[in-house]
């Protein structure tokens, strides 16, 4: 039996193949050490007429897709019908997840949540003959006993990106834990991941580290991590073993977890950068995102990690509930005082799992548009994003403003040349 998993491609993104695909990439070393023939097939920046040149023939097909990539995946399951009918296509990925109920009947199987146990059951169940329409599993709690994420079924370029990390140097992506005990209301992270923090050991993540150096000879990695500074012992732990490595790396946290010796051992082991996600400065709407920080301590966040010596690169959205006309001006004044290294504005999207998307009327908001084409929130002034229209009646803004509000502050960042890789 062979089995093809499929990545699509993510014209959301200006660079569709910066971040590696580790999702698919652990369910496919996975498999494999259960004994299944696995193929990795990368269709990302390769345009529709290519992708059944690209595909190979197999038994199984399992594409994984987010909300914006859902409607190519619909079109690469159809053409993998006009292949081979017989063959069986399963969905996974985010938008399986959160739309589990309301997708395409091309699509035989669906597996819902993280996809190693899944898609093994789901394989044995096919093996026998047995016919089941939905997977779901409980969350893996030992991380460690996953093999690390097949990268060598993919091309160089799928996994190791120079625009990931310090310009022009090749790096890549790795992940040291699951999940995030947060639950801001414009993401939908908990629906995979669940609000459990579970963590690989230090000594697993270390392992797979130098593997990638002796394969690939990368020394730039950037950490997926939501909130990888939540564990103090365990974080100071990890960069105590990662210091000899003398790696490169950035990380994303949260700004409660940004103590001063947290920040000072993340720089001794080689982080040259944290990645803050803010959205906005407003009290009102981070009290209404959920997002459980308070102003002050994103001031003393930003000044724990300048004064350790760290690069700090921001990120802010645009179309939150709550934010007024006073939105683009605080958002350019607080970078002009502040002076990141780095500055990235999003277009709030709702997608399927957040809790504005399940629950638009609680926001004073309503939803116009479920074409998921339509879902893109971070190529900027990169394509025509800055021109599209907002998917949403927001609670304050109209369209209009929205869209002059967005451009305002996409253009004093590429002013200043403050679009550092994302």
């Amino acid at each position: 039996m062979k089995i093809v998993l499929i990545i699509p491609p993510s014209p959301s993104l200006g660079d569709q193949k910066r971040n590696p695909p580790l999702g698919i990439m652990y369910i496919a070393s996975f498999l494999m050490k259960q004994g299944y023939n696995i193929e990795l097939v990368d269709l990302r920046d390769l345009h529709e007429d290519k992708w059944t040149n690209k595909i190979p023939c197999a038994d199984i097909y399992g594409i994984t897709a987010t909300t914006p990539e859902y409607p190519l995946a619909v079109k690469i399951a159809y053409k993998l019908k006009v292949m081979d009918k017989k063959s069986l296509i399963v969905l996974g990925g985010f938008h399986a997840t959160t739309q589990s109920n309301n997708l395409d009947t091309v699509f035989d199987r669906v597996v819902i949540g993280e996809g190693e146990v899944s898609m093994l059951n789901l394989l044995k169940d096919y093996e026998k003959g047995v016919k089941k329409e939905y997977y779901v599993s409980p969350l893996i709690e030992d991380l460690d006993s996953l093999p690390f994420p097949a990268r060598h079924l993919l091309p160089f370029d799928s996994v190791i990106n120079t625009n990931l990390c310090v310009k022009g140097k090749p790096a890549t992506a790795i992940i040291a834990t699951r999940g995030c005990p947060y639950n801001c209301a414009f993401c939908a992270s908990n629906a995979m991941w669940g609000r459990r923090v579970r963590y690989r050991s230090p000594d697993n993540v270390i392992s797979e580290i130098k593997e990638i150096i002796e394969r690939y000879n990368v020394y730039h990695f950037r950490f997926h991590d939501d909130t990888i500074t939540l564990n103090k012992n365990w974080l100071f732990e990890l960069c105590t073993k990662i210091e000899p490595l003398n790696i490169r790396w950035r990380a994303n946290t949260w700004i409660n977890a940004s103590q001063k010796d947290v920040l000072e051992a993340m720089y001794k082991a080689g982080c040259y950068e944290i990645d803050y996600g803010i959205e906005d400065l407003s009290e009102k709407v981070l009290r209404i995102s959920n997002k459980k920080v308070k102003a002050e301590g994103i001031y003393t966040a930003i000044k724990n990690a300048k004064e350790v010596g760290l690069k700090i690169r921001l990120f802010f959205m645009i179309g939150l509930p709550g934010q007024d006309r006073d939105v683009a001006k605080n958002i350019i004044k607080f970078i002009e005082k502040k002076r990141p290294d780095g500055v990235d504005l999003s277009t709030f999207v709702p997608f399927p799992g957040c809790d504005i998307y399940n629950n638009p009327s609680k926001y004073n908001m309503r939803i116009l548009n479920t074409n998921f084409s339509d879902y893109v929130m971070t190529l900027g002034l990169y394509g025509d994003e800055a021109k599209k229209d907002f998917i949403y009646t927001h609670d304050t803004l109209t369209n209009e403003e929205l869209k002059q509000k967005r451009l305002e502050i996409l253009e004093y960042i590429k002013a200043y040349n403050l679009s550092l890789n994302k």
